[in-house]
């Protein structure tokens, strides 16, 4: 049976370091990565934050990347399609792809890259965090399921980040009549952006609504 494992990575030898170091308070995600082993993989990323002008500088000084395309923005959101360049200390691309497992989601926030990954069983895993070990990425296990979803309840389902959210949100009383605390308030406590608690709290909503009525 396959496995779920919920994991983050340091982010200083990964694609994409120079832009998040120059802008640190946003909250990247990749969207969808796609490449074969004779060609490094494109990538469709989100950009969330309040600094996403100093983002845009930082990433084009990065050499990790190339072919930078903005498909779409607002005030505080950006969506990038952008190509890799393999130039990266490690890529863990062909990594995953050779063990056959598939990202579910990947998102860089409070300073680490959180990663949900789907796994043919716990070997498979076991080599991948063993590679990131070797490689120096300084792999964190958070979560691991079995990917039966009469195994655990909706919850399992929702990143590690999604789930603190929503757990500091019910205990500081965001969901009550009338609330008790501010997005501000979850934000201070969590060390991060009113605008990355804001996607956690929809994110992880519509994910458990999902659940319950998909």
């Amino acid at each position: 049976m396959g496995v779920i494992a919920e994991f983050s990575l340091a982010p200083e030898k990964l694609s994409f370091a120079t832009a998040l170091s120059a802008a640190p308070s946003v909250e990247f995600e990749i969207e969808r990565e796609y490449g074969t082993r004779s060609a490094t993989p494109v990538a469709f990323c989100w950009a969330r934050g309040d600094d996403l002008a100093t983002f845009d500088r930082g990433l084009e000084r990065d050499e990790t990347v190339t072919d930078i395309q903005r498909l779409s923005e607002s005030d505080d959101r950006r969506l990038y399609r952008v190509r890799l360049t393999g130039t990266a200390p490690v890529m863990t691309y062909d990594a995953w792809i050779d063990l056959g497992a598939a990202r579910l989601e990947m998102c860089y926030t409070d300073g680490r890259w959180h990663t949900r990954m789907r796994f043919p069983d716990r070997e498979a895993l076991t080599t991948f965090s063993g590679f990131c070990d070797e490689h120096g990425l300084e792999f964190r296990l958070d979560r691991l399921y079995d990917t039966d979803p009469s195994d655990g309840p909706p919850r399992d389902r929702l990143t590690s980040c999604q789930r603190e959210t929503l757990q500091l949100a019910h205990e500081r009383g965001y969901f009550d009549i009338p609330r008790q605390a501010t997005l501000g308030d979850l934000a201070e406590d969590l060390g991060v952006s009113n605008q990355a608690v804001s996607e956690r709290l929809r994110r992880g909503c519509a994910r458990l609504v999902g659940d319950l009525f998909g």
